[in-house]
């Protein structure tokens, strides 16, 4: 898609989330509000968004399974995501689809769990990546609409479907 589209369509999107909360008044405009956020290339584009997204003190969390089997773990706040992850977007074009999601809510709070594929273009070369993800979204609703607090996602590795992570009482690692 052209990026001056997207762009255009983001700001709209962000200008309407701004002037009119009703997108966020439900948890799928939020994750779709989300999944447009985290596609957009221009950092301060991304940071107003994520700034409407989560709350002040929102989490973003990641753990990266490598084949064989260690991992690597970033923590942060949404903030130094988006300063930490600028040299991605600087190299890479991200586009999210959501294959499947569950939720789980009571009141003000949710917890969703989503099965994510990211697509990816090489800027430089042009070739092309696929991950998938689990991702898990603590969700709060305040003042009329609902609020990331907290975003942790997982890659998927060869021999451990993602697809697993949505059954009910499935267990894929035990600690010794």
């Amino acid at each position: 898609m052209n990026k001056h589209l997207v762009a255009i369509l983001l700001f709209c999107c962000l200008g309407n989330l701004h002037a009119q909360d009703t997108t966020l008044q439900s948890i799928g405009g939020l994750l779709d509000s989300y999944f447009l956020a985290a596609e957009t290339m221009d950092s301060t584009m991304r940071f107003e968004a994520f700034q409407l997204l989560f709350t002040e003190s929102g989490t973003v969390n990641s753990v990266v399974m490598n084949s064989d089997g260690s991992n690597r773990v970033k923590q942060g706040n949404w903030k130094s995501y988006i300063e930490k992850s600028g040299s991605y977007y600087n190299r890479f074009t991200p586009n999210f689809v959501e294959d499947s999601r569950e939720m789980e809510y009571y009141l003000e709070i949710a917890s969703v769990h989503c099965i994510v594929t990211q697509y990816s273009a090489q800027k430089t070369s042009g070739k092309k990546f696929k991950e998938r993800y689990w991702m898990q979204f603590d969700l709060i609703y305040l003042t009329n609409r609902w609020y990331i607090d907290n975003v942790l996602w997982v890659n998927e590795i060869q021999g451990i479907p993602i697809e697993n992570a949505l059954l009910t009482d499935t267990l894929l690692y035990s600690p010794d």
